[in-house]
């Protein structure tokens, strides 16, 4: 018997996956490169020993402790500066930091999936086509916002490992662990905080942009067309979905209601503007 094959758009609504799937990808490169440094200097060059190679060019050895503690710090600040915070988080900049560049990857793909489906209900020659979402004032005003704050809980989330690593390295020097196991205990907390979060952070922003993108778009067709545009709420449809969510699939929200809905961690719902004159007359819309 031939093995029934999935229904993709029913399991990723927002189709969305792949690009969350890069987003990871790239979170892992990234993370993975400062552990490698980190256990490169503390195990390989062995920064905190007295026969230290340097880290840098200047040498830790005539340093006391504190000194190179305050010394590791900085070098980690920088080194998260270059891997994870570096980039703009202008909606127009065309070196946007590499984490918000996903999310507004999946704002467009929301923009324009909500701007095909309403054409596709009420007809092309009635909805503009946007070759460029962010050449309209009011995505770019919707997006800043919200890429402005993205950008500071990935800042959140690499001051946190700061702050992790600073305690776990000073009690592993003060209790005088082999350097591997220092470099070992720091990486795990690069596991457990950076990789993890940032995973969180990327999976739930990038299905909470790709619904921004759709919500506020039919916004803008709603005074084009001259109705209310009303929001078609849709499940991922699997075991995951949480059952307050399972209670929303298929019903019509309006764009206040539903703005209020998106954005809770790892959802994967989906939003369709639909025109309140197309909702059909036994469904309500929820206010």
């Amino acid at each position: 018997m031939a093995k029934k094959s999935k229904n993709i758009l029913r399991e990723d609504p927002t189709r969305t996956l792949t690009l969350r799937n890069r987003a990871v990808g790239e979170i892992n490169r990234r993370w993975w490169e400062i552990q490698k440094l980190v256990t490169q200097s503390i195990v390989k060059n062995k920064v905190f020993l007295d026969n230290a190679t340097p880290l840098t060019k200047d040498s830790f050895v005539f340093l006391r402790t504190p000194q190179k503690l305050d010394r590791f710090d900085a070098w980690l600040e920088l080194t998260m500066r270059e891997l994870i915070l570096s980039g703009a988080v202008d909606p127009r900049s065309i070196e946007m930091n590499w984490l918000v560049e996903y999310i507004r990857e999946a704002y467009i793909r929301g923009a324009k999936k909500a701007n095909n489906e309403m054409a596709s209900i009420v007809g092309r020659n009635q909805i503009p086509i946007r070759p460029d979402v962010f050449n309209v004032a009011f995505h770019i005003e919707k997006t800043a916002l919200l890429f402005s704050r993205d950008f500071t809980q990935l800042k959140g989330i690499t001051d946190v490992i700061s702050q992790q690593l600073n305690y776990h390295l000073s009690e592993g020097l003060l209790q005088g662990q082999n350097p591997r196991k220092i470099a070992k205990t720091l990486n795990e907390r690069i596991d457990k905080i950076g990789i993890s979060r940032s995973r969180l952070l990327a999976r739930t922003e990038i299905i909470n942009a790709h619904n921004l993108g759709s919500i506020n778009e039919g916004l803008l067709l709603s005074e084009t067309l001259g109705e209310e545009v009303v929001y078609l709420w849709i499940t991922a449809g699997d075991i995951r979905v949480r059952d307050g969510h399972i209670t929303r699939n298929n019903k019509y929200y309006s764009y206040e209601k539903v703005a209020q809905l998106i954005g809770e961690p790892n959802c994967r719902c989906a939003t369709t503007p639909v025109p309140i004159s197309r909702v059909p007359k036994d469904s309500t819309v929820l206010r």
